[in-house]
């Protein structure tokens, strides 16, 4: 695992860098220059306030761009699947830890550029600053493995594809993409599901008594519940998934 780390390095270290700098950059930079020389009408913290957070989905895009450059390369190049020692879960999971890494080392530019410099905002100490962070940073790890795994997912169906029906396997995937992304929670309520899943509820909203307090009366933070079944139902499924779309695309690539 150590070694295929190493590769993912040296081939996309660009990334990481790119991704820390351009955060930063955009949050703390740019929010300065549109305040003073663009967009006077709006303060320039509100301007970071934006910025932050479309840093944040553009860091979950550029997850996925660099995520599915990583896999195509090894795919032009099958020699180095084929005749790799370690196991096909060994070599995507590496790719997928590295692209963790990149996304999360991203987020805490982005979050420390944005919640640290938004006095205008926030009213705490870095203890309330910091947890507010952290909240952020855990929050949008899972969404990055989400988008992983469901990237994933759907490039095996496009290889699938196209080894059948070559270059219509594009359209075929996103066909598929948007029958899933349309039945599943119709499915999930046919199921009856979401009653099952909403077990065993444990309450957040103490949290909220060690974060900052948001001065903004347009601005808020509502933090809920979270639920055990719920939560096993879908760490399950993540895994399942994974796995299962690792031994598909042992198949596919020794076909």
């Amino acid at each position: 695992m150590k070694g295929l780390l190493l590769k993912e390095w040296a081939l996309y270290k660009s990334w990481l860098f790119g991704s820390a700098v351009m955060g930063i950059g955009v949050v703390l930079i740019l929010s300065i220059i549109l305040g003073r020389y663009l967009i006077n009408e709006i303060p320039i913290q509100e301007i970071r306030m934006i910025l932050m957070f479309v840093m944040l989905v553009f860091n979950v895009i550029n997850i996925i761009f660099q995520f599915n450059n990583s896999i195509n390369y090894d795919n032009t190049k099958k020699e180095m699947w084929l005749h790799n020692p370690h196991s096909m879960h060994t070599l995507i999971g590496a790719k997928f830890l590295f692209s963790l890494f990149i996304y999360f080392t991203g987020n805490v530019f982005i979050t420390s550029g944005g919640i640290y410099f938004l006095s205008d905002f926030f009213v705490g100490n870095f203890a309330n600053l910091l947890n507010l962070q952290l909240l952020l940073l855990f929050l949008m790890f899972f969404v990055g493995i989400f988008v992983n795994i469901i990237w994933l997912f759907f490039w095996a169906i496009y290889l699938e594809g196209k080894y059948w029906i070559g270059k219509f396997s594009l359209i075929t995937t996103v066909v598929i993409v948007f029958l899933i992304a349309s039945y599943l929670p119709k499915l999930i309520s046919f199921l009856s599901l979401d009653k099952v899943l909403t077990q065993g509820e444990i309450s957040l909203k103490f949290i909220e008594n060690y974060l900052p307090t948001i001065t903004k009366s347009n601005f808020f933070l509502d933090i809920g519940s979270i639920y055990i079944v719920e939560e096993l139902f879908y760490w399950i499924i993540f895994v399942l998934l994974f796995w299962s779309v690792c031994k598909w695309l042992e198949r596919v690539v020794t076909r």
